[in-house]
């Protein structure tokens, strides 16, 4: 049986307060992550800061923060990764043509 630990503020990933007036509220969101400890299963609810919810870019490796990825979805086309292999980027990471086809299809 999993036990469930509501750690109340705190984030999931890094432990730190998510609280109003902490600097991490804006943008958290809720959130929860399993664990083991030796035969014991844990479910560990809270939130995930914005830090922590980043993500990574597929071509520059810097972090994307919240809601700001591009995918070939957010452009409009069909593609499941860019001409490059790519699928999550930075609008900057854009090429050229990438951009044009998000202007053209997104107004």
């Amino acid at each position: 049986m999993i036990e469930k630990i509501d750690i109340g503020n705190k984030c999931v990933e890094c432990n730190e307060d998510t609280s109003f007036g902490s600097g991490r509220f804006v943008n958290r969101i809720p959130a929860s992550v399993d664990t083991t400890c030796g035969d014991k299963e844990y479910e560990i609810e809270g939130y995930l800061c914005p830090e922590c919810n980043q993500l990574e870019c597929d071509r520059c490796d810097n972090l994307i923060g919240v809601d700001e990825d591009i995918t070939p979805w957010s452009l409009g086309l069909e593609e499941d990764e860019f001409e490059d292999g790519a699928y999550r980027v930075h609008s900057e990471c854009l090429t050229s043509k990438e951009k044009m086809i998000g202007e053209k299809n997104n107004g």
